[in-house]
């Protein structure tokens, strides 16, 4: 879950003119990567300059010689564009006055359980969690230092005992609003302060405000019958295969799987394209620059960043990865332009999809 850093920058800032049809220049763009062997699959839907119609591109195989390419119902581990759902759910939650986006952090934890504040003027807010500016550290150390963890699948063992054991111990380091510090243990912390305010399950909740309602079938924390037989098998950065990932207590941060048709009516309706127009309100609110990062030109919002290019054009994104998967959800409001790449390999895709509009936007 590496946030992007020199290749957004390298490919934000650099004047390269496309002519050739958008299939011609994948091809172009993906047939290294795949020769490399650097990405097992790719599955890249894309909507064109004010298209409303998407369109859908697959290269590679779902596993090492099998042959088979992805299709639009092939199963990906998404990673931390997981945190756009978290984030979505929780302005869900605020339009129904469940929870407010400017509420303590403490007013959702049990009993016996107290988050220190780093001083008595600014307590941690929903809203620090949800546009990384809470401060915390990006990974618990309880999970990090612990000798049973698997590194081949990191978050399976955390439980609530181990969230609320470090909540409970964690003395902060700056106060929460300042500064940006990306961190999966915040948006894992956003989630599990959702289950207790609502008395659901991070996966109910997903299906109650989001998957039911946009006809995302395959999207889920949990793989059934089908979505297994539909699995592109993971392999780590160097083509072997290894885990897949389960989560517990930090679902938010990153527990989401789903497959690339899933994943543009996604990213459709936070494009605006679907008929949800009661949400329209909060989509905005949620793609609104709230607090500058340390990726040049890039704000953060709540959950997505935004970057501005010298191409005059403004990136809505965020990316994703496990330890055998790679992904990107990104677009672009001035042209009504998008994109969403998925691999079954742990190698970025993000030169991908900022190759792939810049090309929509020459």
């Amino acid at each position: 879950m590496k946030i992007l850093r020199l290749i957004i920058i390298a490919f934000l800032f650099t004047n390269i003119t496309f002519s050739q049809d958008l299939e011609v220049k994948l091809n172009e763009i993906i047939k290294p990567l795949l020769d490399g062997k650097k990405n097992m699959s790719f599955a890249i839907s894309v909507y064109d300059v004010n298209s409303e119609t998407p369109r859908y591109f697959y290269f590679g195989q779902t596993a090492k010689d099998n042959k088979t390419l992805p299709d639009e119902n092939t199963v990906y581990e998404i990673g931390s564009i997981t945190k756009i759902f978290t984030t979505t759910l929780l302005t869900m939650l605020a339009r129904e006055n469940k929870m407010k986006l400017n509420d303590p952090v403490q007013n959702y934890l049990p009993a016996g359980v107290t988050i220190h504040n780093f001083s008595s003027t600014e307590p941690y807010k929903l809203l620090h969690l949800a546009s990384q500016t809470s401060g915390l550290p990006r990974l618990p150390s309880n999970l990090m230092n612990d000798p049973k963890t698997d590194p081949k699948n990191p978050y399976k063992n955390y439980g609530n005992t181990e969230l609320e054991s470090f909540i409970n111990n964690y003395i902060p380091e700056m106060e929460p609003g300042t500064r940006y510090l990306y961190s999966n243990l915040g948006m894992g912390l956003l989630g599990y302060l959702m289950e207790k305010s609502s008395g659901k399950t991070y996966e109910e909740l997903l299906h109650y405000y989001i998957t039911d309602s946009l006809g995302m079938t395959m999207t889920s924390t949990k793989l059934n019958a089908e979505m297994q037989k539909n699995l592109a098998k993971a392999y780590n950065e160097k083509g072997e295969p290894t885990l897949n990932w389960d989560f517990d207590a930090l679902a938010g941060c990153g527990a989401v799987r789903s497959t690339l048709g899933d994943m543009t009516k996604w990213l459709a309706f936070h494009m605006g394209k679907t008929d949800k127009l009661e949400f329209k309100e909060y989509l905005k609110m949620m793609q609104t620059r709230r607090f500058e990062t340390d990726v040049q030109n890039t704000a953060i919002g709540m959950g997505w960043h935004i970057s501005e290019t010298m191409w005059d054009r403004t990136i809505i994104w965020h990316n994703g990865g496990t330890g055998g998967y790679a992904s990107f959800m990104g677009f672009i409001p001035e042209t009504n332009s998008g994109v969403v790449v998925l691999s079954n390999q742990a190698n970025s895709v993000d030169g991908v999809a900022i190759e792939i509009l810049k090309y929509l936007n020459r």
